[in-house]
């Protein structure tokens, strides 16, 4: 049987399905996150991009230039301006969804946090892999993240 999750934006405008579990999910402490989050730290989903389906609105695309020179983009809500997912330029196959916007929060926990030396510290970190900026294998996420669903 297929996992399925589903979620949307704040005023219900937009709604979307995911057809498949995430590959990773974890905490970002770095500047950028905290500063377009406006919160200590933003959690990052990591979906297949097939798995996400669009079932109802329009989301509009944004797209800008972060001070690091990375580049943000994905959709969000026109009508409630609601981040939905982020889509890295270079990896089509993946999406950044927005944990908050699915209908179920509590069905996954993060596990692991990147850019923990600008991490508040009053902020607790998870229990998994810790890494003081993003680590030079983006895979040893997913890996973790696969290894405690499996219950390694």
């Amino acid at each position: 049987m297929t996992e399925t999750s589903s979620g949307g934006c704040l005023c219900g405008a937009v709604r979307y399905r995911l057809s498949a579990p995430p590959i990773s999910f974890y905490v970002c402490h770095c500047t950028e996150c905290q500063t377009r989050s406006g919160s200590a730290f933003d959690l990052t989903m990591i979906v297949q991009t097939a798995s996400l389906t669009l079932e109802s609105g329009s989301p509009a695309e944004f797209q800008y230039t972060l001070p690091s020179g990375n580049v943000d983009r994905g959709r969000f809500c026109a009508s409630c301006v609601t981040r939905l997912w982020h889509e890295p330029e270079a990896l089509p196959q993946i999406r950044g969804l927005c944990s908050g916007t699915l209908d179920d929060r509590s069905r996954y926990a993060p596990f692991g946090d990147v850019w923990t030396r600008s991490a508040h510290p009053w902020v607790r970190l998870t229990s998994g892999p810790h890494f003081e900026t993003m680590p030079d294998d983006p895979l040893a996420l997913v890996r973790a993240w696969q290894e405690r669903q499996r219950g390694d």
